[in-house]
């Protein structure tokens, strides 16, 4: 499937592709897709890098007034809130 932007991809459930950024200098990070989560209103996206093997993860917003943007999330303890709400749509999945 053609996605017409990054988040498009993001919210389909079927999508099994790579999910490449752009760092900002042309460095492209290839990412595998965890989850979207909403938190607060707002929509997080949760990718892991391909480069790394351990299971460390990251948490990008989602920008609602763009189609195509995501900020990485620097905060901590918002990462955290975001990696429960997760963990708690993951255990009631089961």
């Amino acid at each position: 499937m053609v996605y017409e932007s990054i988040v498009e991809k993001l919210f389909d459930e079927d999508n099994n592709d790579v999910i490449e950024l752009d760092q900002g200098d042309g460095k492209i990070v290839k990412f595998e897709q965890i989850a979207v989560v909403a938190y607060n209103s707002q929509y997080y996206a949760i990718l892991h890098p391909i480069e790394l093997k351990e299971d460390e993860v990251v948490v990008f917003h989602i920008l609602e007034d763009d189609e195509d943007a995501m900020d990485l999330v620097l905060d901590e303890e918002l990462s955290k809130k975001v990696l429960e709400v997760y963990a708690e749509d993951v255990s009631e999945d089961n």
